[in-house]
């Protein structure tokens, strides 16, 4: 991870962050936090609670965030997304907060701009409305013509933003040590490792170059699809602060889901679905926050999606292992689903299988109805999650419980398009596609090659590994006891293991010649690495025969 340098804290704004915990009647946390007996306590002095509320906690946190401004903002919008550590009242009542700020005057705009271009307005535009289209904690957002008359708009980063930022960060990082050392009850929430992502995440939203990239990335991924796009970039009149882009002339989702009548609204809930899924199963490339402002429909029914700052990454694996256990809870084979959770290492093989698989049925049967219509994934997938890391502890990935809220977002879209929309219908293909790669020559070539170094590492250190192991028998660290059986035993595992050898040896040999391209071919594939692929996969199935039939090593 990157780290970046620590400035001092600003006991100015630390002052207004206590002040207003203790105004809407968070004292109890001041307290518990030691905030105002520190070194610095002085400056934190007493402030009653001025304020009469008759809310709840959730609800009183969200007008501390909102008050606090566009950090902590934007932090409780990325709480939103994790039920799994703030629980779901906490993370719903995130979801209402409100990101509208006032605008900046056209005159900063103007000099932002021109600073960032390094040419005149006048000369960058044909034209450029002073009015704000949308303003934003981070930026805001300009309708503008370019000179060869394209319809174009401007989003201008805040000035000043960084710093704020910057300095929120620093306070951000020392309350969530102070909260690790004073409340041990919330360590297993690891609430420095929450702030850490959320540096990582809004320091990418306030990169507009990166929000570039971003945008080109998924349109390139969904190039051959006439039915998913997204802005155009003007790589030209864009910078790490100002960002140039095609300009939408459509209708918001919000819009169409609450008068559906002027589109096809099924193909739309297709689109929708497909897209995403194909984000998440294929590409390992995801929108973050697909929520109906940010989907757009234009003629002919295309869906295009906006606002790149914040974007998900996953690697092969994860995505493999993220659609197997998807088919599993469909299916609703729970104890695949451990097995599955065990494997990605979210839990541990020491949890108590029966009280967990009670647990994992509880929340399946609460969705699971006459059709697989009635299966909501996302929200299964969020449920799944809570008890996890609340109950069992586990390591539960952050871009899972993201995928899981941004699953249900997307789920609810397709619903309210089409109340008949089978999520799963559109699903299941992905994912046979997902794992029918897995197992292609070419992807088995490559999983050898990429281990061949540490298969030669094995074999360089095994003469060294069986001295050790014999010099341990010899000086009695190790005993064995011998008899008859155990001779068998080990002749049948001699042989099993020579068969091993001789299986990944034709294996790494193919892998090799499968990265030439010349001499005789057949299907696409030089014909000695397809024929020594086939000669280890009859030899691995019947040395599987084998085992599966005597059940024994």
């Amino acid at each position: 991870m990157i780290t970046f340098p620590r400035k001092k804290i600003d006991y100015q704004r630390l002052k207004e962050i206590v002040q207003l915990l203790v105004k809407y009647e968070f004292d109890n946390v001041v307290g518990e936090l030691e905030l105002k007996g520190s070194r610095w306590g002085a400056l934190l002095y007493k402030y009653d609670s001025t304020v009469d509320l008759d809310a709840t906690a959730p609800e009183r946190l969200r007008m501390v965030f909102e008050e606090l401004g566009p950090t902590f903002i934007k932090l409780g919008q990325m709480m939103s997304t994790r039920p799994d550590l703030v629980g779901p009242q906490m993370a719903q009542e995130f979801t209402r907060l409100q990101d509208d700020t006032l605008p900046f005057d056209f005159d900063t705009v103007k000099i932002i701009v021109e600073g960032e271009l390094g040419q005149p307005l006048n000369e960058l535009f044909q034209s450029f409305e002073e009015k704000q289209l949308a303003a934003a904690s981070i930026g805001q957002v300009h309708r503008a013509v370019l000179k060869d008359g394209t319809l174009v708009a401007v989003k201008v980063q805040r000035p000043g933003i960084q710093d704020t930022v910057e300095k929120d960060l620093i306070i951000m990082h020392h309350l969530a040590d102070l909260i690790n050392q004073k409340i041990p009850s919330l360590r297993v929430f690891n609430i420095p490792q929450v702030v850490d992502e959320f540096e990582k995440s809004i320091r990418k939203e306030m990169d507009y170059g990166q929000e570039a990239r971003n945008t080109q990335n998924f349109q390139a991924n969904f190039a051959p699809d006439e039915g998913v796009r997204a802005p155009a970039v003007f790589l030209d009149y864009s910078t790490s602060l100002v960002l140039t882009m095609e300009f939408i002339q459509g209708t918001k989702m919000s819009q169409v889901m609450e008068n559906p009548h002027d589109f096809d609204t099924e193909l739309l809930a297709e689109r929708v679905a497909k897209s995403y899924f194909q984000q998440l199963l294929l590409d390992g490339f995801f929108h973050a926050d697909p929520h109906p402002g940010n989907l757009y429909v234009l003629e002919d029914n295309v869906l295009c999606y906006l606002d790149f700052g914040m974007m998900g990454h996953i690697d092969h694996d994860f995505m493999q292992n993220l659609g197997e256990l998807f088919i599993q809870v469909i299916d609703y084979k729970v104890d695949a689903i451990i097995n599955q959770l065990i494997y990605m290492e979210i839990i541990t093989d020491s949890v108590d299988r029966n009280v967990l698989k009670r647990d994992i049925m509880d929340i399946l049967d609460r969705y699971y109805g006459a059709s697989l219509s009635d299966i909501h994934l996302g929200h299964i997938l969020s449920e799944l999650a809570l008890p996890l890391i609340t109950k069992y502890q586990a390591r539960v990935p952050p871009e899972f419980t993201l995928i899981a809220r941004a699953v249900t977002i997307i789920e609810e879209v397709a619903y309210s398009l089409d109340s008949q929309f089978d999520a799963t219908a559109q699903f299941k293909p992905m994912v046979k596609k997902l794992l029918l790669q897995k197992f292609t020559p070419k992807n088995m070539a490559d999983l050898f090659m990429d281990n061949l170094f540490e298969m030669e590492h094995l074999v360089k250190n095994l003469p060294q590994n069986i001295n050790r192991l014999v010099a341990k028998v010899e000086n009695g660290e190790i005993r064995i006891r011998y008899s008859e059986e155990l001779s068998e035993d080990i002749e049948r595992t001699s042989n099993k293991l020579v068969v091993a050898i001789i299986i990944a040896a034709l294996l790494v040999g193919s892998s090799w010649i499968m990265q030439i391209d010349k001499g005789p071919m057949v299907w696409g594939m030089p014909i000695l690495g397809f024929f020594g692929f086939a000669a280890s996969g009859v030899l691995g199935v019947g040395l599987v025969i084998y085992i599966l039939r005597y059940r024994k090593i």
